[in-house]
């Protein structure tokens, strides 16, 4: 693929998976032959490593949060030749889609990324398209979420921000009294988790969808959804995600109607290009879909993916995609991968035993720790928050399963 020019829209991450993402990304794309620009915030250029840096063949500073600047840029400032725009950032996704429209290169339209961006707009597509989702409005005060409590009870709802991610701001509410006090979460958020959200941004209230919760992972190939994975989730208090296992423990008919639920509603929601993840659960009506994004998980579920499916490219797979070649078939599953959180108690930190251990296991293909005796460590109240993970590969499920028990179960956390 000489003279093949790819940009990346957001090359430098703050998480340990997002980071290994780019460098799947890199390796990947480079093998194609293709050509890499790194397009971020002149800030996060700024602090990032040179091994981030070093992912990329040119570096260009624009904020590719910012879908005016990005258009702007695409407009005036994008190079001859550019053969493909990507991001694996849910914050540029809209960016993205504007720049390869005004371009003309391969990618979703803007109308449906802003559909799925902003959960209400997708709940109404799906709903219209004849699929069960849960009851939904927007909201700007408390007064707004008592009412729907009392239009739609008996509860519990929830409460969440319209565009989020991470499960960051989310609350349950189950009386009039909860509603304040996840209002006020709402605005609780680490820094840039949703770039421009105000005080007076609407917040999105739904009643509550029961059920055990999975999550499909794959690629658009030719418009249509390659489903690669089914992942089983597991969640803690305050739906903090603890887990994520491929392949989930679904009956053949399940899996099936998952596969084919998740397929059409991304075809119903305007989504033809890119790597997705589409969270549903599974409870008496069957398939129920819920967030849909157009960027891979987070937490290593790509490297489960790919552990589970040895010789699979993601990535490549979506450059492919993008430039108009035909991917490979994906490689058979034959394999199992478990990402695992770790969470500390609240408190000054004294001691912390068995990671070590832990992280030199031969089945542990990644681990990361991020507090150290001597720190204060706070109590947990998001994704964004936890404090230590790690990735188990095995033969199979059960292998998997019965391995990360033991693992996490020899880590303990001495706090003051």
């Amino acid at each position: 693929m000489a003279d093949t020019t790819l940009l990346i829209a957001g090359s430098t991450v703050i998480t340990t998976w997002g980071r290994d993402q780019i460098r799947q990304l890199s390796r990947q794309a480079r093998r194609r032959g293709v050509k890499l620009i790194g397009a971020d915030s002149p800030q996060n250029l700024e602090h990032a490593s040179l091994e981030e840096l070093g992912q990329v063949d040119e570096i260009l500073p624009l904020d590719v949060n910012d879908p005016q600047a990005a258009l702007d840029w695409a407009r005036t400032s994008a190079p001859r030749g550019l053969s493909a725009v990507l991001t694996i950032r849910e914050l540029a996704v809209y960016s993205t889609a504007l720049m390869a429209e005004q371009l003309g290169l391969a990618g979703n339209s803007p109308e449906a990324v802003l559909r799925i961006r902003n959960k209400d707009l997708c709940r109404a597509r799906l709903r219209d398209a004849g699929f069960t989702q849960p009851v939904t409005a927007l909201g700007r005060t408390a007064e707004d979420a008592r009412l729907f409590m009392k239009e739609h009870g008996p509860g519990p709802w929830i409460i969440k921000p319209r565009d989020g991610l991470a499960s960051l701001g989310v609350s349950l509410i189950e009386a009039e009294s909860d509603v304040e006090p996840a209002l006020t979460r709402l605005q609780m958020t680490p820094p840039g988790a949703f770039g421009s959200l105000s005080s007076d941004a609407p917040f999105l209230i739904e009643t509550f969808v029961s059920g055990e919760e999975y999550s499909a992972e794959g690629v658009m190939v030719s418009g249509a959804a390659r489903v690669l994975a089914l992942t089983q989730k597991e969640t803690g208090t305050g739906f903090i995600e603890t887990g994520h296992r491929v392949p989930a423990s679904l009956s053949p008919a399940h899996q099936q109607a998952a596969e084919e639920a998740v397929s059409s509603a991304l075809r119903d929601a305007g989504i033809t290009r890119g790597i997705f993840h589409v969270e549903f659960w599974v409870n008496d009506d069957g398939i129920v879909i819920g967030e849909l994004h157009d960027r891979p998980g987070g937490d290593y579920i790509h490297m489960l993916v790919e552990y589970s499916r040895p010789g699979l490219e993601l990535y490549g797979t979506l450059v492919d995609d993008l430039l108009g070649h035909d991917p490979r078939s994906a490689p058979a599953m034959s394999r199992s991968a478990a990402a695992v959180f770790v969470i500390c108690p609240p408190g000054e930190l004294k001691a912390v035993s068995g990671w070590d251990e832990l992280a030199g296991h031969p089945a542990v293909l990644t681990s990361d720790l991020s507090i150290a005796p001597g720190d204060n460590v706070p109590p947990v109240t998001d994704s964004w928050g936890r404090h230590g993970l790690f990735v188990v590969g095995g033969d199979s499920p059960d292998e998997v399963d019965a391995l990360t028990t033991r693992l996490r179960a020899g880590v303990t956390f001495a706090v003051a």
